[in-house]
């Protein structure tokens, strides 16, 4: 059998200190003094709630199109059968559209920017961006023959709703 050290091991620098170099949550932690006040850390924070989010956000967020017009450009998406558009910088509001009401946009206040959702978005635009999903107003407007999807023709009746964007 090998000899019992006394001390503490730190995890970061790999020695084996006297328990005075160790603070009380040095101690939990397998951190010396002289690790800590350098800034280094032995553990990560659990991210297992913003991954769940993540993943929730990721899978529930579909049929995604980007509508470019004169001025400004958007984001228009699908989120629990509801029809969301927000401008493309990810900086405005998100609005659901509702279709039977006098203000067709509203500020939804479920889906406020958190850092998970601003993920998935910008990862669901990068993928509408290689997959070709995007849509020229003046192009609608000229009911030029466009080849959209029939899950993405839905955002057809968002993107007449808008009026003054040329």
């Amino acid at each position: 059998m090998g000899k019992k050290r006394r001390g503490h091991y730190c995890k970061i620098c790999g020695k084996t200190r006297p328990n005075d170099k160790f603070s009380r949550k040095g101690h939990r932690h397998h951190l010396c003094k002289d690790c800590k006040r350098k800034g280094k850390k032995a553990y990560e924070p659990s991210t297992a709630e913003y991954d769940r989010e993540e993943y929730y956000l990721s899978k529930a967020i579909r049929n995604c199109m980007i509508l470019y017009t004169y001025r400004l450009s958007f984001f228009l998406f699908e989120f629990q059968r509801e029809r969301y558009i927000t401008r493309d910088d990810f900086e405005s509001e998100i609005f659901v559209y509702q279709e039977n009401a006098v203000q067709r946009f509203i500020v939804d206040e479920s889906l406020q920017m958190k850092k998970a959702l601003l993920d998935v978005l910008l990862k669901k635009y990068d993928k509408t961006m290689d997959s070709g999903h995007i849509v020229e107003y003046n192009d609608i407007l000229e009911n030029e023959c466009l080849e959209i999807s029939k899950k993405r023709k839905q955002h057809l009746e968002v993107i007449m709703s808008l009026k003054n964007l040329t």
